[in-house]
């Protein structure tokens, strides 16, 4: 991103001068308590007691007059001279062009004598003797006609040597707030810390955006996390607690890990994530089957397509996972679809690990915190404990109630049931086995254990070929 585009969406005083205090105080109002009278602490930049201003997330105050200031401001000091500077001269630049085109401009119009001259020649068949008023009106038109354009070129002349002799004024390199190379001075530093610590969002957030995402490169900084799309820019210290709004303080969240993070409001985050992986169930009422009635069902996440082979691998190559204790980056991973358990080992100490099948958004980041990661590390760490409680608040023990006591009797049926079809050869309960989309065989009903051991439940069927 060139400079001048940043500089373009970071204007303050674009946004700030057309914004009243008194409305901006009535819209803060539910973020912060922004609106203050008989204040007893000090401006921040003017140092006086105002019975007017407002409340930065830091608890530090800015009185009205001072932001009437920063208002107008558009670079630091050092930069806001050389812009006045080059607007100055600009100007006068400006209206010297203007005194010397109003002293010497030409405008070049063609006489039409002339044109009039050569239509004069259709009379001829009318009387011979029109022939000397077309000859000289061709003549006039053509004096007049050559004069001007001389006119036309001794203005051209002039106005080339007046802009070789007085070039326009050459824009110097101006440098916002947040660049790291700008020169701030004191006030600067204090301007700038009204700026980052603006109540609510600032109103250059999208400029703040940009550059957080070109400086993650469009990823989810959560290392193993897969996501690319619905990407949220995260306060790592929290608005809340005094969190500026500079590149430094934000990263780059993707919509489910943004969601594990503890600040108010993220529950309206999770009403929007939809993927391939999950959706979340919104809490609602709904009709009984067995009877009349409605029974309530909480808010839950249900998971639609959980972590495959694939998605694993493709996660390893692309943060380059080695093992912890040799440095191995030749790692094994198997899924046990049968059990939702997924176990890893290294090819070169046999190390071993298992853990259960997640979410690709969950199972991609705890492996990154288990193993070591080579390439694309990130700089945020989930915060598991959120899940956790979410989780806990889903799922609870099963209550007294009439359909709590159908669910349990309904489940002793089904275990009793699957204790008396059990597998002849290994003893393990029978199912309707079904292939993987990559498999040429079909269905059939045969050995839970078939996807490890290849055990199809029958003896009939006790053969290398499958």
């Amino acid at each position: 991103m060139e400079q001048e585009n940043w500089h373009k969406e970071f204007n303050p005083s674009k946004f700030l001068g057309r914004v009243q205090l008194a409305k901006l105080i009535e819209r803060n109002a539910v973020y912060n308590e922004s609106h203050v009278e008989n204040i007893s602490s000090k401006c921040i930049l003017c140092e006086n007691k105002k019975s007017l201003g407002i409340i930065l997330n830091d608890k530090s105050f800015l009185c009205e007059d001072c932001y009437s200031h920063v208002a107008l401001i558009s670079y630091p000091e050092k930069y806001e001279k050389l812009h006045r500077q080059l607007l100055i001269e600009a100007a006068a630049h400006s209206l010297a062009w203007e005194s010397f085109r109003e002293k010497y401009e030409y405008v070049y119009n063609e006489s039409a004598i002339e044109i009039w001259g050569w239509l004069s020649l259709l009379l001829l068949y009318e009387d011979i003797r029109f022939i000397t008023l077309s000859i000289a009106l061709i003549v006039i038109g053509r004096i007049k006609n050559h004069t001007a354009k001389k006119k036309l070129s001794k203005w051209m002349r002039k106005k080339w040597e007046w802009e070789r002799e007085n070039k326009p004024p050459q824009s110097p390199q101006l440098k916002h707030f947040h660049d790291p190379t700008a020169e701030l001075s004191q006030r600067d530093t204090q301007i700038l810390r009204v700026f980052d610590h603006w109540p609510g969002y600032p109103p250059y957030w999208k400029y703040l955006r940009a550059i957080v995402f070109e400086r993650d490169a469009n990823r989810c900084q959560v290392s193993g996390c897969p996501s690319r799309l619905e990407l949220h820019v995260h306060h790592m210290l929290p608005v809340s607690e005094g969190g500026a709004h500079s590149p430094n303080n934000l990263v780059c969240l993707c919509q489910f890990h943004h969601a594990l993070e503890p600040e108010r409001g993220h529950e309206r985050i999770w009403s929007e994530i939809k993927t391939n992986y999950f959706t979340l169930v919104r809490s609602h009422e709904r009709s009984n089957r067995a009877q009349y009635g409605k029974h309530y069902v909480k808010a839950h996440l249900r998971r639609l397509q959980l972590i495959t082979l694939k998605e694993l691998s493709e996660i390893s190559s692309i943060y380059g996972f080695e093992c912890p204790k040799c440095g191995n980056d030749k790692i094994d991973y198997l899924i046990f679809e049968d059990k939702n358990v997924i176990r890893v080992e290294c090819r070169s100490c046999f190390q071993m690990s298992e853990g259960p099948q997640q979410l690709t958004e969950e199972t991609g980041p705890r492996l990154a915190e288990m193993l070591q990661v080579a390439r694309n590390k990130g700089r945020w760490k989930a915060r598991w404990d959120m899940l956790q409680e979410r989780s806990s608040l889903t799922w609870g023990t099963w209550s007294s109630s009439a359909a709590s006591i159908k669910r349990r009797k309904h489940l002793e049926a089904v275990k009793q049931k699957s204790k008396l079809l059990a597998c002849p050869i290994c003893g393990s309960p029978m199912k309707v086995v079904r292939p993987r989309s990559t498999d040429k065989w079909s269905s059939f009903w045969g050995c839970t254990k078939y996807p490890v051991t290849g055990c199809r439940g029958s003896k009939k069927y006790r053969s290398d070929k499958h």
